[in-house]
């Protein structure tokens, strides 16, 4: 990553992938390399979608298991804001509080959108760009979840979960305003995954 702009590899909270090579140790130079096709095709076009699906089907068990996994993921790759979506999608379902799930669905979701575009924006810049099949089978999966997502009988709103709240903006206040409340995103990552030392595959 020598021939890397090393401003391009931090990207706020969205992600700092000079963060995820030198302190997590993260195969991020393999990633981009790979003009990171596996990585979409395994974690965000193959669990990722998988959650969503289960999520759609209330298969909440199998939504925490992907969300528990994809939190250590994108923790290691300094991805702050989609690592507390995924978390507290995780303890939502842990503490059994589905009041709330379908808040943190949609911040998880509208994160993950952010997260995709500003990564091929990236990839495009350093100049290891990203399939655009792999983007067009991410947003045709997405538009596949959205119309069939469905939470106690009311139709998720696809404004509601791909538009760009203001303040996702890069740099700005660590809060994402939804309809129904709030989701505050913490600054540091104090551990990749939790306290029980999970092995990421």
């Amino acid at each position: 990553m020598d021939n890397i702009d090393p401003d391009l590899l931090k990207n706020g909270e969205i992600f700092d992938f000079d963060l995820a090579a030198n302190t997590y140790y993260f195969p991020i130079e393999d990633l981009i390399l790979d003009n990171f096709q596996d990585f979409i095709d395994k974690k965000i076009n193959g669990e990722f979608i998988n959650l969503r699906k289960n999520f759609s089907k209330q298969e909440y068990q199998e939504v925490r298991n992907l969300a528990h996994k994809l939190k250590s993921v994108f923790s290691m790759l300094g991805a702050v804001r989609l690592h507390k979506c995924f978390e507290q999608v995780q303890k939502s379902i842990d503490n059994k509080d589905f009041d709330n799930i379908k808040e943190y669905y949609f911040s998880l979701v509208k994160e993950m959108n952010i997260f995709i575009k500003e990564l091929q924006t990236f990839s495009n810049n350093v100049n290891y760009p990203i399939s655009l099949s792999l983007i067009q089978k991410f947003n045709q999966l997405s538009k596949e979840c959205d119309l069939n997502d469905n939470y106690n009988g009311k139709s998720l709103n696809k404004s509601e979960i791909t538009s760009v709240t203001k303040n996702n903006a890069k740099n700005d206040e660590n809060i994402i305003d939804l309809e129904n409340g709030k989701v505050e995103i913490d600054k540091p990552i104090k551990n990749v995954c939790c306290d029980t030392g999970c092995i990421i595959i």
